[in-house]
């Protein structure tokens, strides 16, 4: 079977991000899960059907490598969902790859003035690139809107 898309979701075991997680399994998507709980990610990808990728997201090693598995494994990373206070860090990895692609949608639960700071940065720097930073406050019904943000194309 062939994927339609290659999803990454880091801070997948933040409330959001494992219902980000059960909306987009199952859709033909290859969806990876990255965060410091191996034991809850196992049991949320056990779950979902998703792959779990154990990562310390606050490690720019621990987190190149989760992209480079990413990338290595599928050949290419179209969605990133960031949760988490790792946001910076995760799309400083994320993006690369996507711009050499020419496309790719990035969507981040910022929850502090600063992510959506550093998300606002991140869109204007990608503006022409065929890539998309957007960024989420949370409230309710926020894993809907991530959601509808992963499927706009």
């Amino acid at each position: 079977m062939s994927i339609s898309r290659t999803i990454l979701i880091t801070g997948a075991c933040h409330e959001a991000g494992a219902a980000v997680c059960r909306a987009l399994a199952g859709a033909g998507d290859a969806v990876l899960l990255a965060d410091r709980d191996a034991t809850a990610l196992e049991k949320l990808a056990a779950d979902t059907g998703a792959l779990a990728v154990p990562t310390d997201l606050a490690s720019p090693v621990s987190v190149r490598r989760l992209v480079e598995q990413t990338l290595g494994a599928f050949g290419r990373l179209d969605v990133a969902v960031n949760l988490g206070d790792g946001i910076p860090l995760a799309m400083a990895y994320e993006i690369p790859p996507m711009r050499r692609a020419g496309r790719g949608r990035v969507v981040n639960l910022a929850a502090t003035a600063e992510a959506r700071k550093q998300s606002r940065e991140a869109a204007l720097a990608c503006a022409s690139t065929g890539v998309s930073v957007n960024a989420v406050v949370p409230g309710p019904h926020v894993a809907a809107v991530m959601v509808r943000l992963c499927s706009i194309t």
